[in-house]
């Protein structure tokens, strides 16, 4: 259930980040210092919860281990995308004792060769794929209302 609520929060965090509408909240909430990725962080948590509040998404979940293992490879291919792009993997590649022979050698090379966007082009497809079969294994709410 985590893994889902967080693979749709950055589900909705990238629709919102496309949408020219929200340009006015977010001139009008920078005067007091918050970053355009928090209001969007902000608006996206509060309608996931409601969505998963209003649906009980927790109990109407037929089989929830269905796209979990998309939605975790989805969750960790967008953290690695945020560690190249905030230079995170480049510090720690410095940080490594690396030998000019050593099996290590070649690690700085091919981090200096990634790019955060195919990573997260990736990890939205993943979300999707994820998300789709998740939520398509739910009890329809007539059975769910029958239950409980």
């Amino acid at each position: 259930m985590k893994r889902l609520y967080i693979g749709l929060t950055l589900l909705l965090m990238a629709f919102l980040t496309s949408l020219d509408q929200l340009d006015a909240v977010h001139r009008f909430v920078a005067r007091a210092g918050v970053q355009r990725w928090m209001t969007e962080l902000a608006l996206s948590l509060a309608a996931v919860a409601f969505f998963a509040r209003r649906s009980s998404l927790h109990r109407r979940m037929l089989f929830p281990r269905r796209g979990l293992r998309l939605l975790l490879a989805g969750i960790a291919a967008y953290a690695l995308g945020l560690a190249v792009i905030s230079g995170l993997l480049a510090r720690a590649a410095g940080m490594l004792p690396i030998e000019a022979e050593g099996p290590w050698a070649s690690v700085p090379g091919v981090l200096a060769f990634l790019r955060p966007l195919p990573l997260f082009i990736a990890a939205e497809a993943l979300l999707v794929v994820g998300a789709f079969r998740a939520l398509t294994n739910l009890v329809p709410p007539d059975e769910f209302a029958a239950d409980f």
